[in-house]
C-alpha cells in the first residue's frame, strides 16, 4: 500500500484551483496509480462556516458542496458531485480514498445559547440547510452526559468560544455515526472507503473503535505524540482496531536529515513501524508539519526509507509536485521509489549494517515481491559502501534507483556463495537494490 496526502494547507489558493481542486485531482489519478499510489486521503470534504476553509471545523457534515450556504454553493474544493465522480475515477483505478474525519469539533453555529451548566453564552446553535445534524449546547462539552472533555481542543485558545462534541450525549453519538455511514455510502452519500481521524488525543478512543469495529475498513489514527509507547498505548485501547501515522520515525528522519551529525545507528528500531509495522503509517511531512517543522533537507533521505521499509508510506501532495522530488522518468526520485516499493518491497526487514553515516537493510521479500537492499548514506563528502551478507547467493543485485551529491550511477554488484557483496550509496544519497 502506497497512500497519498492529496492536499496541503491552502493548496486551492495557491494553486489557483479554488473550487475545483477535485476535478484538479482527478486529472492525476492515473499517473499516480501507475506508480503504485493504492490511496488517496482527501482534507475534510463538509462545508465550513465559510468557504476558504480547508475544512478542519465542519459546520454542516452532509454539506460537501450542494447548499448555497455560508458564501456559497461550492466547498473551497468544489461540489458534491465533482467529489463523487473524483472518488469514481479513483475506484476504477484500483484506489481506495480516505475521508478526513474530524469528530471532536466544529465551527461556529449560527446563533448564541446559554449553556445553563456554566453561564456562558456560545454559538452552539445550528440550523444546517442539509436539515441534518441540528446542534446545540446539549451536544457540546459540558452537558448533562459529561462534564469532563477528553482534552480541551478548542478550550486551549484563547478567545475561541466553542467547545468540543461531547460522544457520551446519545444523540452526538447518533449523529456522529451517520455521518460515518454517510460518507461511506456509495449511493446515498459520498463513497469513502476509509477514514483518517484527526486529532485523536482530544476525545476518548472509544468512539473511533466503534466505528472501526463496525465499518471493518481502514483507518488511521493523527495521535501526534513523538513517543512509541503513547501511541502504542493508544492502539493497545482500541484493539488494534486502526494504524496510526508514524510521528516517532517522522522525528527520527527530520534529524537524519537536516542534523548533520546524526548517528546512523539510532535510526534502526525507531518508528513504530518497527514495533508494530501493520499498524504504522509513514510519511516525511504532512500539511500540519510542513508549516511549523519541516524536513529541509536532502528530504529524498526519508524517502528512500519509507518507501524501503515495512509500514504503509503516504506521500505528501506538496513532496511530490511543489518541491519537485517525483523526479519522473528518472532513477533519483519519489517516482522511482514508488515503483520499487509497488515491485520489490515484500516480507520482513533485516538490518544489515549501521555506523554513523551508513545504514544498510534488507527486504527478504514477499510472495511474487522478491526484497531489496537499501543503503543511505549522510557522508556529506564520501561515497560509502561496505560488505554485506544479503540472503541471494550466487545473484546479481541490480542497482534500481538512487540519488545524492554526486548522481553517478552505483555499479551492479554480484552476490557470491554466501550471499556476499559490497554496496555503495553517493553522498548524502541513497542506492537501492534488487535481485536480477
Amino acid at each position: 500500500m502506497i497512500l497519498m496526502q492529496a492536499f496541503y494547507w491552502d493548496c486551492p489558493r495557491t494553486e489557483e484551483k479554488e473550487g475545483t481542486w477535485w476535478n484538479h485531482l482527478r486529472t492525476t489519478i492515473p499517473a499516480l496509480a501507475g506508480i503504485g499510489i493504492t490511496g488517496l486521503w482527501l482534507p475534510p470534504s463538509a462545508k465550513s462556516s465559510h468557504v476558504d476553509s480547508m475544512g478542519y471545523a465542519p459546520y454542516d457534515y452532509y454539506d460537501h458542496g450542494e447548499f448555497n450556504q455560508k458564501g456559497g454553493v461550492k466547498t473551497w474544493f468544489g461540489s458534491t458531485t465533482e467529489l463523487q465522480t473524483l472518488i469514481q475515477t479513483a475506484h476504477d483505478q484500483g484506489m481506495m480514498v480516505i475521508a478526513d474525519a474530524v469528530l471532536n469539533h466544529c465551527d461556529i453555529g449560527d446563533g448564541k445559547e446559554v449553556n445553563p451548566l456554566t453561564g456562558r453564552e456560545l454559538t452552539t446553535k445550528y440550523t444546517p440547510k442539509s436539515g441534518k445534524f441540528p446542534r446545540d449546547w446539549t451536544f457540546f462539552h459540558p452537558c448533562e452526559y459529561s462534564s469532563a472533555d477528553a482534552g480541551a481542543f478548542y478550550g486551549d485558545l484563547e478567545g475561541y468560544d466553542l467547545p468540543d462534541l461531547c460522544h457520551d450525549n446519545p444523540y452526538t453519538y447518533l449523529g456522529v455515526m451517520e455521518y460515518i455511514r454517510y460518507l461511506k455510502d456509495r449511493q446515498a452519500g459520498i463513497g469513502y472507503d476509509a477514514f483518517r481521524y484527526d486529532a485523536v488525543k482530544y476525545y476518548d478512543s472509544w468512539i473511533v473503535q466503534s466505528i472501526q469495529e463496525w465499518q471493518k475498513c481502514f483507518g488511521v489514527v493523527e495521535y501526534w505524540d513523538g513517543g512509541k509507547d503513547a501511541i502504542k498505548a493508544y492502539l493497545d485501547s482500541m484493539r488494534w482496531s486502526c494504524s496510526a501515522f508514524d510521528f516517532p520515525l517522522f522525528y527520527a528522519l527530520r534529524e537524519m536529515c537536516d542534523n548533520a551529525c546524526f548517528d546512523m545507528r539510532r535510526l534502526w528500531g525507531s518508528g513504530l513501524n518497527g514495533d508494530v509495522p501493520m499498524n504504522a503509517v509513514t510519511f516525511c511531512d504532512n500539511h500540519d508539519t510542513d508549516r511549523s517543522q519541516p524536513i529541509v533537507n536532502d528530504k529524498l533521505l526519508a524517502y528512500a526509507y519509507i518507501l524501503t521499509h515495512e509500514g504503509a508510506p503516504c506521500i505528501f501532495w506538496k513532496d511530490y509536485y511543489t518541491y519537485g522530488l517525483a523526479l519522473s522518468g528518472s532513477p533519483h526520485g519519489i517516482d522511482a521509489l514508488c515503483r520499487i516499493h509497488r515491485d520489490y518491497a515484500g516480507g520482513g526487514t533485516r538490518l544489515l549494517y549501521s555506523d554513523d553515516h551508513l545504514y544498510i537493510v534488507q527486504r527478504q521479500g514477499y510472495q511474487g515481491r522478491k526484497g531489496l537492499v537499501a543503503v543511505i548514506n549522510t557522508d556529506p563528502a564520501a561515497w560509502r559502501g561496505v560488505w554485506v551478507q544479503t540472503q541471494w547467493p550466487n545473484t546479481q543485485l541490480s542497482c534500481a534507483a538512487w540519488w545524492g551529491r554526486d548522481l553517478a550511477r552505483p555499479l551492479d554488484q554480484h552476490a557470491d556463495g554466501g550471499g556476499w557483496t559490497q554496496i555503495f550509496a553517493p553522498p548524502r544519497g541513497f542506492a537501492v537494490y534488487v535481485p536480477s
